[in-house]
């Protein structure tokens, strides 16, 4: 169903109860859905053939979906701190018979081969049910492990309920950076995933604060309620997601282009009919291409954007941000020799300081961009590990408190490190690498990817403290500093381009290595030059129409048209036997 502009454009008149939109029975105009500009008429609710959603303004519809993203990332951060101060307390270890490093390991990852699970199934019917749908059902299935952890009468019961969290958890944390980048604007997508992520570092501090709270109580209540609480999360998510308009790319890529139309206008103020025209010729050119799992695996540039999604999500792991994460009053107070009450105190204060150091990366994500930012803050962790090794194995040999207060400022350091660079980009970059007709199953496998490697290193960990002491800590250090070189040659930078200007990007450059590949494609004078980052216009057209100056300029020649970039890059315009042949990387 494509959208015709009719003659007869009318407005819906307001009224204080629900405006119903007229039947879609025969031609219907999307403009006849358009509602006012006037900051004093905005229909409470817009009801669409297949949908319905409330109507806000643009900055608060914006601000809701910002929230109930934000709700599930909240909660993904609670399951993350949460178990971490249930497992030293002495009520959950005298409940559950003193469990042994190896089963506390796997009660505590079991959540994790859930969440793998959750974001392998989202690859199959993600893009069938929709976000929204996809987000409302993970919900429940979370909702329902949330339950059974909470009633927990032994291990087994613990088990399946944080294995059923974790399915739920997957598909939520496999949907909704999606979801939510395809409804912001080009100018804030990254800003709108570092929210997300700020919010789930919320969650870690809260778990911490409440796991503190309830540390002396001497029933079960000291670990069942840290549990229970997640259903408020729960009920929010629930709540708000059902009321907000649909992806509308997922949208158009079901040709339902009238309800498309629609959400646009509900998600920004200015006009939208050329980023409309832009985004359905995106979609549909992306259907075209008809990307199927075997050619996502067969090679080319599906196969390499779908790996450098998944290459970023596992480096995360690896990084050892869940050693801290799930496990930093086991860290505390196994490795560094502190009580397990300071233990308590000193993991929250370091989960607080770990929330405002993620906040600040919205600061500089889109400024600076993500290389430089992975690159840096791979270094400083690297730093920052080695002098946990350092200083936990001095004060492991001789019991002095000093190595345990500089080990806690290296934790701190990490902390910073990961919270500017790592925290948010992993999960942005995904959604912004992949082209549209494989974002669902290359964020899916992205997240499936972060979440088998985040198993592994939760379910390890607790056995290499116990075994490896300070040399845990000095692999993670030597894994950090690998990943400089690797983010160098490999990662292409994403910041300031809109989605289908990375797709451009991708076609222009097709070469694996980019450490030497330009963000410019010049041709053979200086006025034809098409910059291709640092875009943060809003409207974000500048290099459509520059892309298209540059076809209409060589349309129709024959000839063979050599010239180099600022890097030296050798590129030509070759013409085949019909008009407008290709721009080709012949490096």
């Amino acid at each position: 169903m494509s959208y015709q502009r009719l003659q007869d454009e009318a407005e819906i008149s307001g009224s204080s109860s629900f405006n119903v939109l007229p039947s879609a029975k025969g031609p219907r105009s999307p403009a006849s859905l358009h509602h006012s500009r006037n900051p004093s008429f905005i229909p409470l609710a817009q009801f669409t053939p297949r949908s319905w959603h409330l109507r806000w303004s643009a900055a608060t519809t914006q601000a809701a979906i910002s929230l109930a993203a934000g709700t599930v990332m909240c909660l993904f951060g609670y399951e993350q701190g949460v178990f971490g101060g249930i497992i030293v307390g002495q009520q959950f270890i005298k409940y559950f018979h003193d469990p042994s490093p190896s089963l506390t390991g796997f009660v505590t990852s079991i959540y994790d081969l859930g969440c793998f699970a959750g974001a392998v199934l989202t690859v199959f019917v993600g893009e069938r049910l929709g976000r929204k749908r996809m987000l409302i059902i993970s919900t429940i299935i979370m909702g329902s492990g949330i339950v059974m952890q909470t009633a927990a009468q032994n291990m087994q019961h613990l088990l399946w309920g944080r294995f059923i969290a974790g399915l739920g958890n997957g598909g939520n944390t496999a949907t909704a950076p999606v979801w939510h980048v395809e409804t912001s604007h080009q100018s804030a997508k990254g800003q709108a995933v570092v929210k997300e992520m700020i919010v789930n570092v919320l969650g870690l501090v809260l778990s911490n604060v409440i796991t503190l709270a309830f540390s002396g109580i001497t029933t079960e209540a000291q670990w069942r309620f840290p549990l229970g609480i997640q259903l408020i999360y729960v009920v929010i998510i629930l709540t708000m997601v059902p009321m907000l308009p649909e992806s509308p790319r997922w949208l158009l890529a079901r040709n339902r282009d009238d309800e498309a139309k629609v959400v646009l206008e509900i998600l920004t103020e200015d006009d939208i009919e050329d980023q409309f025209k832009e985004i359905r010729e995106s979609v549909r050119q992306e259907q075209a291409a008809q990307i199927s799992w075997a050619k996502i695996f067969k090679g080319g540039q599906a196969t390499r954007r779908m790996l450098l999604g998944m290459l970023l999500q596992i480096c995360q792991q690896l990084t050892g941000i869940n050693v801290l994460c799930y496990y930093l009053p086991l860290v505390l107070h196994r490795s560094v020799g502190l009580s397990e009450l300071t233990s308590r105190i000193l993991a929250t204060a370091n989960a607080v300081w770990f929330m405002f150091a993620t906040a600040a990366c919205l600061f500089f994500i889109e400024r600076l961009g993500r290389r430089p930012l992975l690159m840096t803050m791979a270094a400083v962790q690297s730093v920052a590990f080695l002098g946990i090794a350092i200083s936990t194995e001095i004060g492991h040999d001789n019991g002095a408190h000093i190595p345990g207060i500089v080990a806690t400022v290296f934790i701190a350091m990490y902390f910073l490190a990961f919270g500017l660079g790592w925290g948010a980009t992993p999960w942005l970059y995904p959604a912004e690498v992949n082209s549209l007709s494989m974002r669902t199953k290359g964020a899916a496998l992205a997240t499936a990817s972060d979440w088998i490697f985040n198993y592994l290193v939760v379910q390890t960990t607790p056995i290499g403290i116990h075994y490896l002491h300070w040399g845990l800590y000095l692999v993670f250090a030597v894994l950090n500093a690998s990943f400089v070189p690797l983010v160098y040659f490999l990662i292409v930078e994403t910041a300031g381009k809109s989605l289908e200007q990375i797709d451009r990007w991708f076609a222009a450059n097709p070469g694996w290595l980019v450490h030497k590949v330009s963000d410019t494609i010049s041709m053979h004078s200086d006025e034809s030059r098409v910059p291709l980052k640092h875009h943060y216009s809003d409207d974000g057209e500048s290099m459509v129409k520059d892309f298209e100056r540059m076809e209409r300029r060589y349309d129709g020649s024959l000839e063979t048209v050599r010239h180099r970039n600022s890097s030296g890059n050798l590129y030509k315009m070759q013409g085949d036997e019909e008009e407008g042949g290709p721009l080709r990387d012949v490096r």
